[in-house]
C-alpha cells in the first residue's frame, strides 16, 4: 500500500480512480485537511490559475507538494510522477 495522499481536484474523476486503484490515499483539494503529497488539477475544470498552497490552506506540516496540471500531462505522466515521489 502507497503511504502517498494525492489531493486531485473535483472533476478528474478518471485520475482519482486510478489513483486509488493504484493504492493512493486519495482527498477532494477542497476537502483536504491532512498533509498531501501531490495535488491534481485542471484550469479546463475550475480553475482559473493553479490553486495557490498558502500556510492558512494546507496544514503546516506540509513540507513539499508536487502541483501536476491535467491539462498538460497525460494520466500516465501524472501516475509516473507520482510513483516517483519520495
Amino acid at each position: 500500500m502507497h503511504s502517498k495522499v494525492i489531493a486531485v481536484q473535483g472533476g478528474l474523476d478518471s485520475i482519482a480512480n486510478r489513483l486509488r486503484n493504484k493504492g493512493y490515499y486519495v482527498t477532494d483539494y477542497n476537502a483536504a485537511d491532512e498533509p498531501i503529497d501531490a495535488l491534481v488539477y485542471s484550469e479546463n475544470v475550475g480553475y482559473a490559475h493553479p490553486p495557490t498552497m498558502t500556510s492558512e490552506r494546507v496544514p503546516s506540516n506540509n513540507q513539499f507538494v508536487v502541483m501536476l496540471n491535467a491539462d498538460e500531462l497525460s494520466e500516465d505522466e501524472i501516475v509516473n510522477r507520482i510513483d516517483s515521489i519520495r
